[in-house]
């Protein structure tokens, strides 16, 4: 709202916008002069399938009948979010385009969803053994491929054998290129594998559309279906896939700014947003967001991750009326905490203690992304495990290493001291006991120790008192790594079977996440632009409007498990030099001050 005042939107150096992988399918825009931009390849109606391999893309018959689903019901126990309210009973907060179904068949292509799913051990013991079936495909040994029924191994960018496309975001460019090296491997292309199951489906049932809509992958001339997505986006219109693929270059995506900068027709040339009213709006005149006490701009403390009154609307302004429900203020379990609304002063939300905060889980968890990974791949490839952090050894002198390096948490020094916690020690670290590391846990249930969190601990003054940070998505303990860890003469977190290799001990990064379904991200009645398409649309919307995890939304507690010296026996070593933050010794504190030098003019 600021920069909207302030005119800081929709000129160059301004705004307040990030991007992320997931808005790369928008980039195949839609148009009714173009055609159905990415829906040509991913939406073609099965019952008019186009075989003609020189069709245009304009002429493909385009009909969804998929119901787009967001995938973060998934964590919240495969189920919307439904609470039974003291005053109005049961109720749905869920809106229907929004609306889950229960998952009885998952199959994901080169995502390592499981690993990097918030809750993921609950996930694994509650929610995946009611899915009847559970595919994978991947170029890595991942927790995916562990705990699925089947999974497919597929050529790397390297390997590919007939062309692929991909485009980057907020600098738009576009490429096809092709794979450069024979296949290591006895792998497949990743269209190879639906292409086959799609062939033997209509070898089973007689119904030959199954294998038709795969018709240009038995052909081998997969670049078909590149041509048409450039054929029907008004961003390709008139390229050329031959031609950009002997290019082996980049091409502009043909969007209106460079860098692609938001709102810039709408501030420069007048151009309606993609509003009720066509100009930006900073009340919600929706009747959800009246009821839920957000119509007007306000800050709402976190429905876990904060020491006061969790989820409560920190307002004073008298337009701002919700329903709270009938939910009392005392009320403690998660769904209650996040459909509450309550509206009241600063000073009175502090007044209002989060009774997990008074129970000891007083850090919040910070999770970014590593610079030395990409998202959760390569975790543990043994040059990332070396320099991804303080304890890379690839000699493992210390054997309780899960591999040739392993993850660690930084915590301010200050307060892991007040916790008996010294620089490089293994500790727990435990999330909301109600429902962490999974729901039903109980501490004899051997599961139990596989889930819950082991790490090493590192003073980092960086950080606040209260802020502790843990990077992202490392590859996650399982049962069998456990066992492997356990059992095998050199200490190594690897699966006998499989051998899967685990950055940990004990546990993940998400032993201590949970989902958070937040009601204003399930409305029926909010506007927006389609993802892909020039026009409207109402309600959900992938990766527009929809419910997204929130892995900070945490409160953890941290307690020492082992010394870190080797074997368990003392301080990790380079504490004892005297030169690490927070043990720093007397010329250390001098160095850093600028005063071991001494200058005579």
């Amino acid at each position: 709202m600021v920069l909207i005042i302030t005119g800081n939107v929709g000129k160059f150096g301004t705004g307040q916008h990030t991007w992320a992988g997931n808005y790369k399918a928008g980039a195949w825009t839609a148009t009714p002069w173009s055609g159905a931009g990415l829906s040509v390849h991913t939406g073609e109606d099965p019952f008019h399938i186009t075989l003609d391999p020189n069709a245009h893309g304009k002429e493909i018959k385009t009909k969804s009948y998929y119901y787009g689903e967001e995938v973060g019901y998934w964590n919240h126990g495969d189920t919307a979010l439904i609470v039974n309210t003291p005053k109005y009973g049961r109720k749905v907060f869920t809106g229907k385009t929004h609306m889950p179904t229960p998952s009885k068949f998952r199959w994901v292509v080169n995502v390592n969803v499981l690993n990097n799913a918030k809750h993921h051990y609950d996930m694994v013991r509650n929610v995946d053994p009611n899915i009847e079936c559970l595919i994978t495909q991947d170029i890595e040994m991942t927790s995916d491929v562990n705990h699925n029924d089947i999974a497919f191994a597929c050529n790397s960018w390297m390997e590919f054998t007939y062309p692929e496309m991909t485009i980057t975001v907020s600098n738009p460019w576009v490429q096809i290129w092709k794979g450069g090296i024979r296949p290591l491997y006895d792998t497949r292309n990743d269209l190879d594998t639906f292409a086959g199951v799609a062939a033997k489906l209509s070898d089973m049932t007689g119904d030959k559309r199954m294998r038709d809509y795969f018709a240009m992958v038995y052909a081998n001339r997969v670049d078909v279906y590149a041509q048409r997505m450039l054929d029907a986006s008004s961003t390709f219109y008139g390229y050329s896939a031959d031609v950009m693929l002997k290019s082996e270059k980049g091409w502009m995506v043909m969007v209106r700014t460079y860098p692609r900068h938001p709102f810039w027709e709408e501030t420069n040339e007048s151009k309606p947003m993609w509003t009720r009213s066509g100009r930006y709006e900073n009340y919600r005149i929706e009747p959800e967001a009246i009821e839920y006490g957000e119509n007007f701009i306000s800050h709402r403390e976190g429905p876990e991750a904060t020491p006061y009154l969790p989820n409560a609307i920190f307002t004073t302004n008298p337009y701002v009326r919700p329903d709270d429900y009938g939910i009392p203020i005392t009320a403690q379990h998660h769904d209650d905490k996040t459909v509450r609304n309550i509206k009241l002063s600063w000073h009175e939300i502090t007044r209002h203690a989060n009774p997990l905060w008074e129970k000891g889980y007083q850090f919040y968890c910070v999770t970014p992304k590593t610079r030395h990974r990409v998202h959760s791949q390569w975790s543990v490839n043994d040059w990332v495990q070396i320099y991804e952090s303080n304890f890379g050894d690839p000699y493992r002198m210390d054997k309780r290493t899960p591999g040739v390096g392993e993850h660690q948490i930084h915590i301010n020094p200050q307060a892991a001291k007040d916790r008996g916690i010294n620089d490089g020690d293994y500790v727990y670290v435990d999330g909301n006991p109600v429902d962490r590391p999974y729901r039903g846990w109980k501490p004899s249930d051997p599961y139990y120790k596989v889930a819950r969190l082991m790490i090493r601990a590192k003073y980092n003054p960086s950080y606040p008192y209260h802020v502790t940070m843990a990077k992202h998505a490392p590859y996650v303990a399982t049962a069998k790594s456990v066992k492997g860890h356990e059992t095998r003469p050199d200490g190594r977190a690897i699966a006998i079977d499989t051998g899967y290799q685990s950055n940990f001990r004990y546990g993940a990064q998400q032993s201590f996440t949970r989902n958070w379904l937040m009601p204003m991200h399930q409305t029926d009645s909010l506007p927006g632009k389609h993802a892909i398409a020039w026009k409207f649309k109402w309600g959900y919307q992938v990766d527009h409007h929809a419910i997204n995890t929130v892995p900070k939304e945490c409160l953890i507690r941290i307690t020492k498990a082992e010394d870190g010296g080797i074997g368990a026996r003392g301080p990790w070593e380079p504490v004892r030099t005297g030169f690490t933050p927070g043990q720093e010794n007397e010329f250390m504190i001098k160095w850093l001050k600028g005063e071991h030098i001494k200058i005579k003019v």
